[in-house]
């Protein structure tokens, strides 16, 4: 008889969030590293998107940080010019209504303003990796929205949940495909 060695399989949370964590490496903002995954009620993936500027627009980690760094030619501080990552997936999705009673797994909590959206697309779950705290302008200090965020849950009836599982039963698939390779 064959011994098949068995391995640890991840949880849905576990799985889509590894994936929001590897996605957000394609992040070029150097302060916020947000990915987001949308994912239907079969547990299949609608949209995903990360934070980054427009089509077309300059990257902070080839110019800096418009809100810190300022314009290269004027030195004056400008808006950050990256759009956050749940605005990018719901482009991504195409149709808005393939979101609706979906789950978001986000490495970080969406600000009040994409709590907005993503209450009118219809999201019925969060997953959040971790906090996201906002960098004002000239970093003159941070600003906390998790309260709002949280508020506009519990009023529109969306779950939201700090990510409990384990990401560390990925390292053994890592060193297993490095391997075989």
């Amino acid at each position: 008889m064959v011994k098949i060695k068995k391995l640890p399989r991840p949880s849905w949370d576990e799985t889509f969030m590894a994936i929001a964590l590897t996605l957000a490496r394609r992040v070029s903002c150097r302060h916020h590293k947000i990915a987001s995954v949308f994912v239907d009620e079969d547990n299949k993936i609608v949209a995903t998107g990360y934070n980054g500027p427009s089509r077309g627009d300059m990257h902070c980690n080839e110019i800096g940080c418009a809100k810190i760094d300022g314009d290269p030619k004027t030195e004056r501080l400008r808006r950050c010019r990256g759009a956050h990552s749940e605005i990018n997936a719901i482009m991504n999705a195409g149709n808005p209504m393939k979101l609706k009673n979906s789950t978001l797994y986000i490495t970080g909590t969406p600000c009040y303003d994409c709590m907005k959206a993503l209450n009118n697309v219809g999201v019925k779950r969060i997953v959040y990796f971790k906090e996201y705290i906002r960098i004002k302008d000239g970093n003159k200090g941070v600003e906390r929205e998790f309260f709002e965020t949280k508020d506009l849950c519990r009023r529109c009836g969306i779950k939201i949940e700090k990510f409990k599982g384990k990401l560390d039963l990925f390292k053994d698939v890592i060193s297993e495909a490095l391997i075989n390779r």
